[in-house]
């Protein structure tokens, strides 16, 4: 693999690392694709650090939307919680630290965290639905599929 075509999710499953995907499992983005020239499991353990004082959060999914550019990818958005955000920020600022080349932040548009559930397969998860996240993984693009090279208990603590 080159350097990049990472992201940082939960799932709304828990999933086991070394799973492999070609379609998206629901999922939750915390930081969409970054590139960073580092291997995946010293991600992971920086991301150990970076989490150890957060605590797994319970969100509910709220109302529907679409995005993409063309308004055609339907989304469940989920309550956005101070917690969520925390999580989201220091996920950045740790990337931002090791100097990782964030796709979303090259756009013109600024950025703001829209904490959503992707429908996937025709199936959009029902609202008012409690999810509870307790753990981030790293999902990396290799060729033609996905594949989930490491996870991080919200406890702090890294499976690889």
């Amino acid at each position: 693999m080159s350097p990049g075509d990472r992201l940082i999710c939960g799932f709304v499953e828990k999933q086991e690392v070394g799973t492999r995907f070609k379609t998206w499992l629901l999922h939750l983005t915390i930081v969409p694709w970054f590139r960073l020239d580092e291997a995946s499991v010293i991600i992971a353990s920086g991301l150990e650090r970076a989490m150890y004082d957060i605590e797994p959060l319970e969100l509910t999914t709220g109302g529907k939307a679409a995005f993409g550019p063309r308004k055609n990818r339907l989304v469940r958005l989920l309550a956005p919680t101070e917690q969520l955000e925390r999580i989201e920020t220091k996920v950045r600022a740790y990337l931002h630290k090791k100097r990782a080349f964030l796709v979303d932040e090259t756009t013109r548009k600024p950025y703001g965290f829209r904490p959503h559930v992707t429908a996937q397969n025709g199936f959009l998860l029902p609202e008012n639905v409690r999810l509870r996240v307790d753990r981030l993984y790293i999902v990396e693009q290799k060729g033609d599929y996905k594949e989930i090279v490491s996870e991080t208990k919200l406890n702090g603590k890294t499976t690889a």
